[in-house]
Formats: structure tokens, C-alpha cells, sequence
């Protein structure tokens, strides 16, 4: 018999890896990028380098400005590592690979049908409530509106007050945010890092040139046009994979921001007044009950 995969269970086993090993999983990124980006210097970038700097020294000139002869230094290498390194952190920080979006477009609590659900289980809607909850979990652990629901229902069970399980679940919301902003740590550091070895590099490229300016004086400019060529284009690669990097940042904060505020909209539009009416109408049939059962 085909095996069906519930749509609430995607990617669960790589959910749980990345929470027990995540520095594990940030030391394998840092180390794959290495030795993606090594390699394709070692494969591609240097030979074509050497190639035009060979031609460009044999004729005098400086070398045309290609992908080889810009990207071809250390500085240049280290800003490519350090970009793929940042996207493999945004892949595990963000969960590239499952938006807990997808959990608004699903009845996951039945909310519509509580009615005949509890009608046929027999159990009070906050206990059905309850266990559809604890079931999401043992589903989709660790998504933030299954948490955030979980916490109004444990509020709702303690005190009875839905506007008090409306603030625990909003805070809830808004701790997620704080907590990724921690996670996100490394990799805004690599964000300020990657300009910095650009500029580090225009420095040794400049110092290059300047121990070289005697050679230019004499009508020789080729040393003193690589070194430059080292300066110019170490700054040009780091504030262009910045540009790409902070415009992907920026993309990715608001995509959670907005997830954050959809799911707000829901608990306090959908999942407590829907809640509210609900028990509301059920303690109103067990008062009639107990009067009939009285008279």
C-alpha cells in the first residue's frame, strides 16, 4: 500500500536535527562553502586568471577587467564564502524549506465543525480544543502558531479570561521575533564582515602600489595597474554581494514579520472569538440542563 505523507508533517526530521545539532549544522555550512567556492577557484577562476595575466604581462598592458581578473584574489574568495555561508544560514534560520504559513490555509482546529466534532466525541469544546492542539504538536513541533495556540488554551483553562489568552499568544508571536533576531546574530556579523575584508583589500591592493611607483615612474604601469586592479576590485565584489545580501535580508524580515502579523490576525479574529462563542453557547446549554434536571 502507497504511503500518504500528512500535509502538517514536511520535513519534520530536518526540523528536529537542526534544533539538536544546530551549530553542527552552521559548522557544516561554513565548511561547505569553503570548499564549494575553493573549488570553483581552483577549477575555473585562477586558471583564467593566471591565463589573462600571463597574456597582459607578456604584451605590457594591464588585463581586461573579466570575471576572472576581478573576482580572482583572496579578499574576493573570502567575501564568496562568507555570502554562501550567510545564505546557509537564512536557509535553517528562517526554514527555507517550510513556511508555518501553510498551517492558515488548513482547518487544523476545526474550528468550523466544533459543533459536530465535540458532538461526537462527547467532550467539552476547550478539551477538544485542547487535544487537537497537543496533536499539531506531536505533528509539527515547534511551529510558532501551534505554540502560541497551545499557550491561549492553557490560559483559557486556568482563569477562564480570553483577553489575557489573546496577550499570551501575541507575546508569544513576538518572542518568536526576538528569538530568530538572536539566531540571526552570526549571520549579521558576516553582513558587516563582508565590506570589511572588500576594504581590507583595497588597503593591500593601495600599499601594493605604492611600494610599486617608482616602476610607473620609469613608464612601466602594469604593476602598479594589478595592484590597483587588486583594490578596486576587492571593494567592487564586497559592496555588491552586500547590496545582493542586505536586499535578501530585508526580504526574508519581512516575510516572518508578516507571517508573525497573519497569525495574530487569526488568533485574535478567528481563533478566540470563534472560542468565545462557542463555549459561551455550551455553558449556556449546561445551565439549561442542570435547571431541567433540577425541576
Amino acid at each position: 500500500m502507497a504511503s500518504t505523507t500528512s500535509p502538517l508533517t514536511p520535513q519534520k526530521g530536518l526540523k528536529s536535527f537542526v534544533a539538536k545539532y544546530g551549530l553542527a549544522v552552521d559548522l557544516i555550512g561554513l565548511l561547505l562553502s569553503n570548499v564549494v567556492i575553493h573549488t570553483l577557484y581552483v577549477i575555473l577562476i585562477e586558471p583564467a586568471a593566471a591565463n589573462a595575466l600571463a597574456v597582459a604581462d607578456s604584451t605590457g598592458t594591464v588585463p581586461e577587467r573579466t570575471f576572472a581578473i576581478i573576482f580572482k584574489d583572496l579578499e574576493q574568495e573570502l567575501c564568496l564564502i562568507l555570502t554562501l555561508w550567510c545564505i546557509w544560514l537564512w536557509f535553517f534560520r528562517y526554514r527555507l524549506f517550510q513556511s508555518d504559513g501553510y498551517l492558515l490555509e488548513l482547518d487544523i482546529l476545526r474550528l468550523d465543525r466544533l459543533d459536530d466534532e465535540t458532538l461526537r466525541s462527547g467532550k467539552s469544546i476547550l478539551a477538544f480544543v485542547d487535544e487537537r492542539i497537543q496533536h499539531l504538536q506531536s505533528e509539527v513541533s515547534g511551529t510558532q502558531l501551534v505554540n502560541a495556540l497551545d499557550l491561549a488554551v492553557q490560559r483559557l483553562r486556568l482563569n477562564q479570561s480570553f483577553h489575557e489568552a489573546n496577550e499570551v499568544a501575541t507575546e508569544a508571536c513576538d518572542l518568536h521575533l526576538e528569538l530568530l533576531n538572536s539566531r540571526l546574530s552570526i549571520s549579521k556579523y558576516i553582513l558587516w564582515a563582508i565590506p570589511s575584508v572588500g576594504f581590507l583589500g583595497t588597503v593591500r591592493g593601495i600599499s601594493e602600489a605604492l611600494t610599486q611607483a617608482h616602476e610607473a615612474m620609469q613608464g612601466d604601469i602594469s604593476g602598479i595597474g594589478a595592484s590597483l586592479g587588486v583594490a578596486f576590485n576587492s571593494t567592487y565584489v564586497a559592496l555588491f554581494l552586500s547590496l545582493i545580501l542586505m536586499l535578501i535580508s530585508n526580504t526574508l524580515q519581512g516575510r516572518e514579520e508578516r507571517l508573525v502579523a497573519r497569525f495574530k490576525h487569526f488568533i485574535a479574529t478567528s481563533f478566540i472569538p470563534v472560542l468565545s462563542s462557542r463555549l459561551t453557547e455550551e455553558t449556556a446549554i449546561q445551565a439549561d440542563a442542570e435547571e431541567d434536571a433540577i425541576e
